[in-house]
């Protein structure tokens, strides 16, 4: 099929009174607006609704009239019969009594993914073909390869009793010896189809609740823990997450020439580097990924293979872009927090304890604080990764207590690999780490209190 290159803008021409002139544009604007290719033929739009008194909302994208009107309070809007292969912008507005509209927003312009190409014709069939074959069995998952014992830590988990939970979703605990140290850690793992999904939650702009208070909030949640890194400043996590398709606030330090911490951060080194956020998440469909972000622009979120690879001491390498440092992938994150450092990649632990010939950890490619990036430290820990399966994992544990040493994050990768992880994400530590299960609440070590965070994520009815 041949390519099209067709840019479809969103407009609106509505006339007032016949004499054409637009009315007045009084209404809060939508924000948060999203469009997203979920198939050759079809795309989604979705937004936050900021007019408490609107009457409704405009979607468009071809035409200059609206393709569709929507009732007050809509969030999104699926467009269908779309071409394969076409670059399409969508966009919405809100409208009230009496013709008042709101500025009209436009989403990031997408582009639809080919169709599947049709199988081959088999060229030698079967001249006599079994009339009644048996089925094929369930195919295989992704053959995992064999670990090096070097990068494998494991553990004797006992399961926790939790009859309030499905049977979809399992909790363990262990107090085994962690390389020699006293140890004690929970996971909680779950495959996320059918009546389960994953989930990231965002209490507000600017609002901390701990994850007892956000699971409270949720009557379907079954397993939370606590999220990304975040400034106890400007109350905005340190990089960003997605929930439901919408990416939380930019966070701008205001008083640091508006630094962007989605893409940007501040070194030991006293350089500014571009940096690409460790990211965990979900697609619309549930298929789990880690990967490394860059956000160009807010609300525009790339995935990558690789990081970029900047390092404190070293001259700032460039941006990410649509080649740099690999061309990004199609995977796109709908509930996702990001974090670091990226504990496993496609079964690999990409950091180390090596350091330059200047002192600075090789291997931080986002520039974490040493207490972060936690080579050799080990506080409290949270982490998430998933299987080949596509089973997903939570894991915390205990630290700085008689009964729990910590873990370093090298420890943390390596307990991942064990549970037979493919890909794993360092989350927030220390005081804030914690798990909530239903039917059991805060199960973990509350040594200092239950710290408010800005973002939780976990298990969840359907």
């Amino acid at each position: 099929m041949r390519k099209n290159s067709i840019l479809i803008l969103a407009a609106l021409l509505l006339s007032c009174s016949g004499q054409g002139q637009a009315p007045a544009v009084t209404l809060n604007a939508p924000t948060h607006v999203q469009a997203q290719a979920i198939s050759p033929t079809k795309a989604v739009l979705t937004w936050t609704d900021n007019a408490a008194d609107e009457e409704g909302y405009y979607v468009f994208g071809a035409q200059v009239q609206p393709l569709a009107t929507l009732a007050a309070g809509t969030t999104s809007h699926t467009f269908e019969g779309l071409e394969p292969e076409t670059t399409y912008r969508f966009g919405v507005q809100a409208f009230g009594k009496a013709g008042v509209l709101s500025l009209k927003v436009s989403a990031d312009p997408i582009t639809t993914p080919a169709l599947e190409p049709a199988p081959d014709p088999d060229p030698d069939p079967d001249p006599d073909p079994d009339p009644d074959p048996e089925p094929d069995p369930d195919p295989e998952p992704e053959p995992e390869p064999e670990p090096d014992p070097s990068e494998v830590i494991l553990l004797d988990w006992t399961e926790v009793e939790a009859p309030e939970l499905p049977s979809g979703v399992k909790v363990f605990k262990t107090e085994d010896k962690l390389e020699g140290k006293p140890f004690q850690a929970w996971y909680a793992q779950a495959s996320c189809t059918g009546d389960i999904e994953f989930k990231v939650l965002f209490p507000g702009d600017q609002v901390t609740k701990t994850i007892d208070q956000q699971a409270a909030a949720n009557e379907k949640c079954l397993v939370l823990v606590n999220g990304g890194i975040f400034s106890a400043k400007f109350l905005r996590p340190i990089g960003f997450a997605i929930s439901d398709g919408v990416q939380t606030p930019w966070r701008i330090s205001e008083d640091e020439d508006k630094l962007r911490l989605d893409r940007e951060y501040w070194s030991a080194d006293g350089k500014l580097h571009p940096v690409s956020r460790g990211l965990f998440g979900t697609d619309r469909d549930g298929n789990p990924g880690v990967y490394w972000s860059f956000t160009p622009q807010h609300g525009t979120v790339r995935v990558y293979d690789k990081p970029i690879p900047s390092t404190a001491g070293e001259t700032p390498c460039p941006e990410a872009s649509t080649t740099y440092p690999c061309a990004p992938s199609p995977w796109t994150p709908f509930n996702a927090v990001t974090c670091g450092p990226v504990l496993l990649k496609d079964w690999k632990c990409p950091i180390s304890a090596e350091k330059t010939s200047k002192g600075y950890w090789k291997t931080n490619y986002e520039l974490w604080a040493d207490d972060i990036f936690g080579v050799v430290q080990h506080p409290d820990r949270t982490a998430l990764g998933y299987k080949a399966d596509g089973s997903i994992i939570l894991l915390i544990c205990d630290g700085r207590i008689s009964s729990s040493d910590g873990a370093t994050t090298l420890q943390m990768a390596k307990i991942m690999r064990g549970l037979g992880c493919k890909g794993a994400l360092n989350l927030d530590g220390g005081g804030s780490t914690g798990m909530w299960v239903k039917g059991k609440g805060h199960i973990n070590d509350l040594t200092g209190g239950n710290r408010a965070v800005i973002t939780s994520l976990g298990f969840f009815a359907r």
